[in-house]
């Protein structure tokens, strides 16, 4: 009798440093190697092989890089190692000489990972990025069959930046700006959908440069063709945005259609328009973002809106500082993050003068995180008597987020993970940053 051998399953476990871009790629990987055979698993001591996602884009994050490496080496010293990313994609030679490394993927082959994998032959896979490189959109896990529920699902619509910021090494990392089409996005949707996930997050390296190859519609068509056929019970998150990509158009469409999260993520980068200058960011594009958030928020008072900071950029003074601070606390954000500014090879922001020593860098950051933090409970105390509808990612007690992104956990409900919840805010615990609240019906 014939009998059919099959190799057992290659199990790996996937690591990521750096942005959330980074993350929601490496849940892609996990659902590709899955579909390809292999079995992703928690614990590096575990896996035969370990998948790190690596981030460039300060000297802190590849640092970290450098220190996961030695860690697993040492934690599972049996486990090759493919390494991908940014740091992947800048410095290839230096990443395969550390012990364990087997494989170097530049951002230009990520897609093909599971391929290499396959294919059981060690080296670096290495090549320029352009328009060309193709983007690749994951597939939604469905639930059953052993599948965990899920209740966000991540489509990566673009990749790349086609701007010329003078901090900023992505473009030189992820290439040039390039588009999913139109009609592989919504069916990525409309499948995220059927397969039981309530919220879609809409993810990139600069989200509002994406442009339909064939139609030339960008972002904010894009959001109503996706609406158009979406249910009901389904909404829709934005990640990160440039203050430019906040149009009337987009803020009207989020005015229209509630199933468009209340929430906005702005690179905001610094609020002096002498350092928003000299980081070749235009300084007239914040000063006209916020007066449209001003008119939209008169409506929607209870929208969150986050930022990014960068602190110690060369030449920033102490009034200049105290410029960005002083607008922070006036906007009122309801989250914020903050990074001290990190010389990058090949940027231009490298050779300026009058760099900030790390000393003030620190202190700047602490004392903007303060401010941001004073702010998100100011947000959270507005929020007290509201209702919002959150989405439950998680029981004991149930958790999850508000449309506005905050935080909200409802002691007491029987609402399961993947399911809505009407909770009125009761209250704020500042230790975990979230929000408090009853069910209602």
């Amino acid at each position: 009798m014939r009998t059919c051998m099959t190799r057992p399953a290659t199990k790996i476990a996937l690591r990521s440093i750096g942005c959330r871009t980074n993350q929601e790629e490496m849940s892609s990987l996990g659902r590709s190697l899955a579909q390809n055979g292999h079995r992703v698993v928690e614990h590096e001591r575990d896996a035969e092989i370990v998948v790190v996602n690596t981030c460039a884009v300060t000297s802190h994050t590849e640092a970290k890089t450098r220190h996961m490496l030695r860690s697993i080496r040492r934690r599972a010293p049996r486990a090759r190692i493919l390494v991908t990313g940014c740091l992947a994609q800048q410095k290839p030679d230096h990443l395969r000489a550390f012990q364990g490394v087997a494989w170097v993927v530049g951002n230009a082959h990520k897609q093909a990972i599971a391929s290499i994998l396959n294919a059981h032959e060690d080296g670096t896979f290495h090549g320029p990025l352009s328009r060309e490189v193709p983007l690749g959109i994951a597939e939604p896990e469905i639930a059953g069959c052993g599948a965990p529920m899920r209740t966000r699902f991540a489509v990566k619509i673009q990749e790349g930046c086609d701007n010329a910021c003078s901090y900023c090494i992505v473009p030189r990392l992820r290439g040039p700006s390039r588009s999913a089409s139109s009609g592989d996005i919504r069916s990525a949707c409309e499948r995220a959908a059927h397969a039981g996930y309530r919220e879609i997050i809409l993810t990139g390296t600069h989200i509002g440069q994406y442009r339909d190859d064939a139609s030339g519609h960008g972002l904010v068509d894009l959001l109503a063709d996706i609406l158009r056929d979406a249910p009901r019970d389904f909404r829709i998150r934005l990640s990160s945005l440039n203050p430019r990509d906040v149009s009337n158009e987009l803020l009207a469409l989020m005015n229209t259609d509630s199933r468009i999260c209340e929430h906005l993520h702005i690179s905001t980068q610094a609020l002096c328009p002498g350092i928003l200058a000299a980081m070749h960011r235009d300084p007239g594009d914040v000063e006209r973002l916020f007066a449209r958030l001003a008119r939209f928020r008169a409506r929607h008072p209870l929208m969150g809106l986050g930022a990014d900071f960068i602190v110690g950029f060369p030449g920033e003074t102490e009034s200049m500082f105290g410029e960005t601070l002083a607008r922070a606390a006036e906007i009122g954000f309801s989250y914020g993050h903050v990074f001290r500014y990190s010389r990058r090879p090949g940027t231009i922001a490298t050779s300026y003068g009058s760099q900030v020593d790390e000393c003030t860098k620190r202190e700047r950051s602490e004392r903007l995180r303060d401010a941001l933090a004073e702010s998100r409970r100011g947000f959270a105390r507005r929020l007290r008597g509201t209702r919002h509808t959150v989405l439950v990612e998680s029981s004991g007690p149930p958790a999850g987020l508000a449309s506005n992104y905050m935080r909200v956990e409802v002691p007491g409900a029987n609402a399961r993970p993947n399911a809505w919840c009407t909770a009125e805010i009761t209250g704020f615990d500042a230790v975990r940053s979230r929000c408090v609240g009853t069910e209602v019906s």
